[in-house]
């Protein structure tokens, strides 16, 4: 079921936001280090005492790459043709046919056929297997900036299943916040193909269960690209840009790419993610078993893959570069040290120490913050469906974190700090290049790495997360 947030409830949620990063920075500003040591996991002890002697040392490698130009892909978003599929056979359609009453007619499991051409629609019901094909995206369904909704799927309670969309431009639509120009919450089965979906009001897409979101360009949407619910759903091959570009909505509520809200083995597998008015990739609020592969996430305004309120996610071979940034859109969010990070988790983490939250095999670089791990207060925690919303069995490894600003670590935004000692969180094998050895004091940071709410050095870092096996180069770009 989709979640509706009031203007009120909005409101609230921003002012909480700006009371923690308000209270953030009072807390940090006042901490000092402290040489406090995480209980290292069993799986590591042996190998810790084999080598602890050799932390005298700060490990300089030449395991990063020389100094060189980060390559990103290009930063343009072409209206690129579709796919080149043989022609479609079913039911022909053209501009001066009536949708509706066509699918109406026709019995479930119907392929309709759009000619090309301009198709002022509203909220078209298709019934459950139904195929609507627009062609090599040459038929247009235009919202006339009036009609809520291109394809709709939620006029009852149980909607169409298995409807299937492909090859269609579709824009100016007027979608209502939190609700896509394509909008199904309540049928399973969707496969959403090869479409562009730009310049409406809200989302692009509004999806559930078992969706499959596939190698579409969405773009320009004033709001968001996505709004992804449901269970079991896959975002792949897709290419998600300039959504809120002018930052017409508020991007710590929900703006930007896209935002996960209650989902359960939700994929982001292979999409391209960059210039979004907003975080990139976002989970928020009682998302599970939630997977990010292989994205290239860059230069969005906020965080670049963004996991708050959440559980068992696995970030894995991502390329998250330019996030945060002041070349962002809209100049960046710019909070201060752990906030608009590459990688940045609040409030989440693994239910058990033998499934941890896993960050994996990512190339990180030139954020406004590396990785960070932020603790905020629980009594914002949402419903903390599966637990209470702690930053918990979280593993950080085998990463390639570049950083010319900001710092990489965790933050207790608030009391205490079993964040740091006693809620498994482990930095393992990372490694970090850094622009310059000593800091450049960019304003909000001044270290590059960050233990109980100080600065630290990496040989310091090495000794209080135990991260022996990480390595630590100036002047180069890591990558694998």
């Amino acid at each position: 079921m989709a979640r509706i947030v009031t203007q009120g409830t909005q409101e609230k949620l921003e002012e909480e936001h700006g009371k923690l990063t308000i209270l953030g920075k009072q807390i940090f500003r006042g901490a000092s280090s402290r040489d406090v040591r995480q209980e290292p996991p069993r799986r590591r002890r042996l190998l810790l005492l084999g080598i602890s002697s050799a932390l005298t040392a700060v490990v300089l490698v030449a395991a990063c790459s020389p100094t060189s130009s980060q390559t990103h892909p290009a930063h343009s978003t072409p209206a690129a043709p579709g796919r080149q599929d043989a022609a479609c056979t079913g039911t022909a359609l053209t501009p001066a046919s009536n949708v509706q009453a066509a699918i109406n007619k026709a019995p479930p499991g119907t392929t309709f056929c759009f000619g090309r051409g301009f198709y002022r629609v509203s909220s078209l019901i298709p019934k459950s297997g139904d195929v609507l094909d627009g062609g090599n995206r040459t038929a247009i369904l235009d919202g006339g900036n009036s009609a809520a909704y291109a394809i709709y799927g939620d006029s009852a309670s149980s909607g169409p299943s298995d409807v299937t969309i492909r090859g269609f431009v579709i824009q100016d639509f007027k979608t209502p916040l939190q609700h896509g120009a394509i909008e199904d919450f309540n049928g399973p089965g969707w496969i959403i193909e090869d479409n562009h979906i730009t310049k409406n009001a809200a989302a692009g897409v509004g999806t559930g269960d078992s969706v499959r979101v596939i190698d579409n360009l969405i773009d320009h949407n004033r709001q968001e690209g996505f709004s992804a619910h449901g269970d079991g759903g896959l975002y792949q091959g897709n290419d998600i840009a300039y959504n809120n570009y002018n930052l017409m909505s508020n991007g710590t509520w929900e703006a930007g790419a896209g935002k996960a809200w209650a989902t359960r083995d939700l994929t982001f597998k292979s999409n391209y993610v960059h210039d979004n008015g907003g975080p990139g990739l976002w989970a928020d609020t009682d998302n599970i078993n939630t997977t990010f592969e292989g994205n290239t996430v860059s230069d969005n305004w906020g965080a670049g893959i963004y996991v708050e309120q959440s559980y068992n996610a696995v970030i894995i071979n991502n390329t998250v570069t330019g996030n945060g940034m002041p070349s962002s859109p809209g100049g960046g969010e710019r909070l201060g040290w752990a906030w608009d990070a590459g990688i940045q988790i609040r409030r989440s983490g693994g239910l058990s120490a033998s499934s941890p939250m896993i960050i994996s095999g990512n190339t990180v670089a030139n954020n406004y913050n590396g990785i960070s791990l932020i603790e905020s207060p629980r009594q914002s925690c949402g419903t903390g469906k599966y637990a209470p919303c702690n930053v918990q069995n979280v593993l950080i490894e085998n990463n390639w974190v570049t950083m010319s600003q900001g710092a990489t670590g965790a933050y207790q935004d608030g009391a205490g700090n079993a964040i740091f000692t006693t809620q498994n969180n482990i930095f393992y094998n990372n490694h970090y290049c850094v622009v310059s050895a000593s800091h450049p004091n960019d304003g909000y940071s001044y270290g590059w790495f960050v233990w109980i709410n100080g600065w630290s050095d990496f040989f310091t870092w090495q000794i209080e997360w135990l991260e022996t096996a990480g390595t630590f180069a100036v002047g180069r770009i890591c990558h694998p």
